[in-house]
């Protein structure tokens, strides 16, 4: 039974280390020719994403592309409490030919996905070989 585990728990980690990998690269790719600049948080926009959570703050912002017109975005990331506040300078990336395809330049935006799937591959990880060692102990000749 635990030699079951052991493989179910193993296959669920390799499966979230590839799509781990796999969110590196989609991240990587989209970000690809895309130009840092810095921009002004110019609001704090609340997001509730199930009922009865105490929700996050996504920071409003505003940036000049180049000689351009003023590009404001809400950035699809946030924290709760707010990790900047109005008037904040903060990074920001964004596509030169598509400047309203912007997002806030930090650790969150880019590792999130791929940071939780990994999380997730060695508490797998972590289980195959607990269920393995079980398996070991208990094994009777």
């Amino acid at each position: 039974m635990y030699i079951a585990g052991s493989v179910i728990a193993g296959l669920v980690a390799v499966g979230c280390l590839i799509g781990s990998v796999a969110a590196y690269f989609s991240q990587s790719r989209k970000r690809r020719g895309f130009i840092s600049g810095t921009g002004t948080v110019v609001g704090l926009e609340k997001r509730i994403f199930r009922a009865g959570s105490a929700g996050v703050y996504c920071p409003v912002v505003e940036f000049m592309p180049g000689a351009g017109e003023t590009i404001r975005f809400e950035s699809a990331f946030g924290s709760n409490p707010a990790s900047q506040k109005v008037g904040d300078k903060i990074k920001v990336v964004y596509n030169p030919q598509n400047p309203k395809e912007a997002e806030v330049d930090s650790g969150l935006s880019k590792w999130l996905a791929p940071g939780c799937l990994l999380a997730f591959s060695l508490g797998a990880c972590l289980f195959s070989f607990i269920f393995l060692g079980i398996s070991l102990i208990t094994r009777t000749p």
